[in-house]
């Protein structure tokens, strides 16, 4: 018998043991109308307020994704076959729904309302609001206006994204509703020309900064951004996974699976199991990230979140974690440390390691090659290693071992 009142959408169950296990299950309403949020355990034996913070996480993020799905456009009035219109109903329809991420959203909703506010000049030299056009009057000419209208505001990824998220909803959308499109021109925006644009590489931080950073931010009474560095590094977690709390101690070394630390990716729903040991030919077990536990030993568990303030409250999606990862940087001498570098360093890593396509991928989470391959960083190591290959020559495997840093406890 539970002595307290259960938050919302909560349960527990009593294991084996005699413990008691609590859990967050969204209802079946919501997973019917695309919730992307199933199940979580909370954890076991929570006090009162143990148990509302760890479900507080779950029905906020039900909420949100509640207000964004049912949300009225601010009581606008589109009138149909519109570009207002048409963006309305792309948000609502399948088509963007089961295409892109709920993480994703957001972004779309944003360059899309830009888009519809944007006002441009016509041929004849009047104005018009881009949303108030018709679908059959936008062609490859006006798409353009669109695009470089963006572009002469110095929004060069914006002005981007705007090409890639119109593009996609003209194509999806079209054979829905084919008599409100062009015959002649189908999908203007794949006339628009993207220019080409120096992307800067972002920086990397290698096992040894990340390791430097934590054991910093362990000194400087800061456990939980040492825990984000690990985090990032070894299980290659997005800064963003890791302000919003989607790395739980449940999952790590958690009942169901005590010898491993489950990580899901907030961006694509993916779910990594990240094994933390193993049992050799002699029987001993080997620690594969002895390192990162001893980090991760040294952080109070103050809620669900592994990453969590003093107060156990969320850093969240804004920028406060890292502010609060920049100040310790700097103070401890590692001033271009980023977690989004802690990450990169991470993908580098691993091919250094030799790892092929598919087995960094299964590490990673990234569904596509695309998406995989933009991480990893032309590296001194990673050139030396391509050359040995090239003419011939190997190495053997503690010297490559050695050249990456990598350490591993072995306990029995």
């Amino acid at each position: 018998m539970v002595p307290f009142e259960l938050p919302r959408y909560t349960s527990f169950k009593r294991l084996a043991s005699g413990k008691i296990a609590f859990y967050w299950t969204c209802p079946s309403a919501y997973r019917k109308d695309g919730c992307p949020f199933l199940s979580a355990p909370l954890g076991i034996n929570l006090s009162q307020s143990e148990v509302a913070d760890a479900a507080k996480i779950w029905n906020d993020r039900l909420d949100d994704w509640r207000r964004s799905r049912h949300a009225s456009p601010d009581v606008k009035h589109t009138r149909y076959g519109t570009i207002d219109w048409l963006v309305d109903a792309y948000l609502k329809h399948d088509s963007f729904r089961e295409r892109v991420s709920e993480y994703s959203r957001p972004d779309y909703r944003r360059v899309f309302d830009r888009v519809c506010d944007l006002e441009i000049k016509s041929d004849r030299g009047s104005e018009f609001r881009v949303g108030d056009v018709k679908i059959n009057q936008i062609g490859v000419s006006t798409a353009e206006k669109v695009y470089h209208a963006f572009c002469d505001q110095g929004a060069a990824r914006t002005s981007e994204k705007v090409v890639t998220y119109c593009k996609a909803m003209w194509k999806r959308m079209r054979p829905h509703y084919p008599d409100l499109f062009r015959s002649d021109t189908p999908n203007p925006w794949e006339g628009v020309t993207v220019r080409r644009r120096e992307k800067a590489t972002k920086g990397h931080a290698d096992r040894d900064a990340t390791y430097r950073f934590a054991r910093g931010a362990l000194a400087n009474d800061a456990p939980e951004l040492a825990a984000a560095a690990v985090l990032a590094f070894e299980w290659l977690l997005r800064p963003s996974n890791i302000g919003a709390g989607w790395a739980a101690w449940t999952g790590y070394r958690g009942d169901a699976h005590p010898d491993k630390i489950v990580i899901r990716h907030r961006k694509n729903g993916e779910v990594a199991m990240h094994p933390l040991e193993y049992v050799d030919d002699e029987g001993n077990v080997v620690r594969l990230y002895s390192d990162a536990e001893a980090i991760l030993s040294q952080v109070p568990q103050r809620g669900i979140s592994i990453v969590a303030k003093q107060d156990g409250t969320l850093y969240g999606d804004g920028t406060l974690l890292s502010q609060r990862v920049r100040e310790i940087a700097d103070k401890i001498g590692l001033p271009s440390f980023t977690l989004d570098a802690a990450r990169h360093g991470g993908m580098t890593e691993l091919e250094e390691a030799g790892l092929t396509e598919g087995e960094g991928r299964v590490l990673s989470k990234h569904r596509t090659s695309t998406a995989y391959r933009g991480y990893a960083k032309e590296t001194e190591l990673r050139v030396l290693s391509a050359t040995k290959k090239r003419f011939g020559h190997s190495e053997k495997a503690e010297k490559v071992n050695k050249n990456n840093g990598r350490k591993v406890g072995k306990s029995t």
